[in-house]
């Protein structure tokens, strides 16, 4: 007997059933069938359980939601939720693993997801070990049936090297001539008929320049011989804006950096600093002096962090807080055991309107301790971290007790995911008593372990499901999780 009710209101009924519901009543009959495999159906369930709950869709290849058929629409809603399914659970599982051909004798550096290019482009260097160091820069497709190395070039001497974070025209890399002091700007060229020939030379920029720590869409932070730092666009190096804390005898090594459209926030090894963005007449004509509206100093010597503002959810206009990780260093073995977890959540005072001030601040300060994360670390061992927009943070340690039946070597790859919170509905005590001894959580997963030291570098890709690492003898090996 089919059903006697018009399609208008089991259209109505589906767009609230669970997605195994639906998925059922589509064995019932024909017309079930064929209400089950409606555009406006998988659209809704993808925007309402997926897209506004802040989960990341992979496989989506460049495509926008709305260019997306009926079932490319359900396949993407199955994807996103079996991803974060696996991505958050205890033990998440590797569904594929990628192993890209190593440089002999060479150890990894450090290693990005290029922004855009539907997130199937890796940066690599690389540095040989011996007396005469090689660095050698390279460019990964991972998107193919079997990853190809686009561009290679090998660089004799190395003095800075920045990757653009925006999705940006202008180029993707920023590379510091260590002869002339000059910067050029490189891009890809996928067609290339070589991987010697894949890295090209977008801009070269004849600027005296002897670090470069930032570099988005087309601005720059860089510092000269005396230490101090600018900010600039590379479209006019003759306006400067330089960024200067005058309680800081000499210059203090840069961390992570985050460009906003009003400010610049500075992570340093022990100073946070905010700075705010000059008028455009200010800049018109020659350099500019900035000090930093709020300083905060670290308690420790930071060892190794990783700061990011955090993904906006869609139909919302707040800001979004910023997730700062850090591990502290110490002479004391207990605070470099711990990683602590801080953030910056938005001034709900703010006046957008108004020039930001030490009165008129986009971010409450101090940073609030979040948590302190039990990660220990054995003596000479090495560690790091990456965190993603959406909330996800990951980092090699040395707890591999539970695992092999010796504590004297070993690496863990363990995460823990930091839900979003919305502005306005923090606790008012769940700031956690700082302690150097202490941790008040530990990771949520594990995502791989092994009986080597050879894990040195790790990049996080939160969209495709992807976490990649580094090894000390050139291998990238890339983990795939959906």
């Amino acid at each position: 007997m089919g059903p006697s009710l018009p399609s208008d209101i089991f259209r109505l009924v589906f767009g609230h059933l669970d997605v195994q519901d639906i998925l059922n009543a589509r064995q019932v009959c024909k017309e079930f069938y064929e209400l089950s495999k409606l555009r406006s159906l998988w659209n809704s369930l993808l925007r309402k359980r997926v897209i506004n709950q802040n989960i990341p869709t992979p496989g989506l290849r460049g495509k926008s939601i709305d260019s997306l058929t009926a079932p490319e629409l359900e396949q993407c809603f199955h994807r996103a939720l079996r991803l974060r399914r696996n991505w958050v659970s205890e033990s998440p599982t590797v569904v594929k693993q990628l192993n890209l051909e190593a440089i002999p004798d060479t150890r990894i550096v450090s290693i990005h997801v290029v922004p855009g290019h539907e997130n199937r482009w890796i940066i690599s260097l690389s540095m040989s070990y011996g007396q005469h160091r090689i660095f050698t820069l390279r460019c990964w497709d991972i998107g193919r049936s079997h990853p190809v190395c686009l561009a290679r070039r090998e660089l004799k001497q190395l003095r800075g090297i920045a990757m653009n974070k925006a999705i940006s025209d202008v180029g993707i890399l920023a590379v510091l001539d260590p002869y002339s002091f000059s910067i050029e700007i490189l891009n890809i060229d996928s067609q290339a008929t070589d991987q010697e020939h894949g890295f090209v030379t977008a801009a070269a920029i004849p600027e005296e320049v002897h670090a470069i720590h930032l570099f988005s869409n087309s601005s720059l932070l860089t510092r000269d011989g005396n230490g101090a730092l600018y900010f600039w666009d590379i479209n006019s190096p003759q306006s400067k804006v330089e960024l200067q804390n005058p309680h800081l005898q000499q210059p203090m090594q840069l961390l992570d950096i985050i460009i906003t459209e009003g400010f610049i926030m500075v992570l340093k090894l022990m100073t946070l600093e905010c700075y705010a963005f000059p008028s455009p007449v200010s800049l018109f004509g020659g350099s500019t002096v900035l000090h930093p509206v709020f300083v905060y100093q670290w308690p420790w010597r930071i060892d190794n962090a990783a700061m990011i503002l955090r993904h906006r959810p869609p139909r919302s206009h707040a800001r979004t807080p910023i997730s700062i990780f850090i591990r502290f260093g110490s002479y004391f073995p207990w605070a470099i055991n711990i990683l602590h977890h801080y953030e910056i959540r938005p001034n709900t005072h703010f006046f957008k309107d108004g020039p930001i001030s030490q009165g008129n601040l986009p971010y409450e300060f101090p940073p609030v301790l979040r948590e302190t994360i039990g990660s220990p670390v054995r003596l000479h061992a090495t560690s790091d971290m990456s965190i993603g927009a959406y909330g996800t943070a990951v980092w090699t340690d040395s707890h591999t007790e539970d695992y092999f039946n010796h504590a004297d070597r070993g690496q863990r790859l363990a995460g823990r995911f930091l839900p979003h919170v919305v502005s306005g509905e923090e606790e008012e005590d769940d700031e956690v008593e700082l302690s150097d001894q202490v941790a008040t959580v530990s990771a949520t997963s594990v995502y791989a372990y092994h009986e080597e030291d050879s894990w040195v570098r790790v990049a996080l890709d939160e969209t495709e499901g992807r976490i990649i690492l580094g090894r000390d003898d050139g291998v990238i090996s890339v983990l795939e999780y959906v």
